[in-house]
């Protein structure tokens, strides 16, 4: 089931990922890995159109044709991935909860963590790293560029995973949903980069395409997000202790504590008078 968000920009951004000219080998499917290439390296700011038409092998007038200024076409490069990604992402959703089964964390942040390589069929893995590269830039960023970005292409889905763990954790919070989904998210990034930084410090080398971490990275997102509901819990169940009860505790600890001091007291004062 899709949120009025998502249903929003399904409306106006249509099914553009998978629209003819947008194909692996197109002038346009160029453009747009040459502009993934380029942003992704550079930086919006470092990036210019000049250098995106050398990349793609196509005149700059090309490129202007297409997409009128450079932020059309950083925009165009996220569209293009969001597109296919949630389009993915949600119709396993959509089948996770229509089937019979009892659905679990697992399965809802198995389907969040959907390597890359598993809907982008063959395509150049350096590509794909330098595009979570640029997601994880908007997704932190705060100028009004990434701010619309996030939520137009990114907010109506993870909406969606929000009220997934809802639905498999009826025990967890909507504030503590949020989270979870926030930080499996920045974990997740972690997964895809291939930056090189995990083997750096320590950790076993892995091909371009691996993604045999994604098992591990489900079991810690899993294990975190389960510990946050018992923790939201456990609140909820001290909050709710009867108030007898807890005056009964707090007088116990009191008189303790006072029978403590009286019993001490006469032992000071004495040894004061000595």
């Amino acid at each position: 089931m899709k949120t009025e968000r998502e249903k929003k920009v399904s409306a106006r951004t249509g099914n553009s990922a998978q629209e003819p000219e947008h194909a692996p080998g197109t002038r346009l499917s160029a453009i747009l890995n040459a502009a993934e290439r380029v942003f992704g390296e550079h930086g919006y700011a470092g990036a210019s159109m000049r250098n995106i038409a050398e990349e793609a092998g196509v005149a700059q007038a090309l490129v202007h044709y297409h997409y009128a200024t450079k932020d059309k076409l950083y925009e165009a490069v996220f569209e293009r991935r969001s597109s296919a990604i949630n389009q993915h992402r949600g119709k396993l959703l959509d089948a996770l909860f229509a089937s019979e089964s009892t659905a679990t964390v697992e399965d809802v942040l198995t389907i969040a963590f959907t390597p890359l390589s598993e809907i982008f069929h063959g395509e150049d893995a350096v590509n794909l790293a330098l595009y979570v590269q640029l997601v994880a830039s908007v997704s932190l960023g705060s100028d009004e560029r990434s701010r619309r970005i996030r939520e137009t292409y990114y907010d109506p889905i993870a909406e969606r995973f929000i009220d997934a763990l809802h639905t498999v954790l009826p025990g967890i919070a909507r504030e503590q949903a949020v989270w979870a989904y926030l930080f499996s998210v920045g974990a997740r990034q972690q997964a895809h980069a291939l930056n090189g930084r995990a083997m750096r410090l320590g950790a076993r080398d892995r091909a371009r395409k691996s993604t045999a971490h994604y098992s591990d990275l489900v079991r810690f997102a899993a294990a975190g997000i389960r510990e946050l509901v018992r923790n939201e819990t456990g609140t909820n169940a001290r909050s709710k202790e009867p108030e007898g009860r807890v005056a009964k505790l707090s007088s116990g600890r009191t008189k303790k504590s006072q029978a403590g001091t009286v019993a001490n007291t006469p032992t000071r004062s004495v040894r004061g008078r000595e």
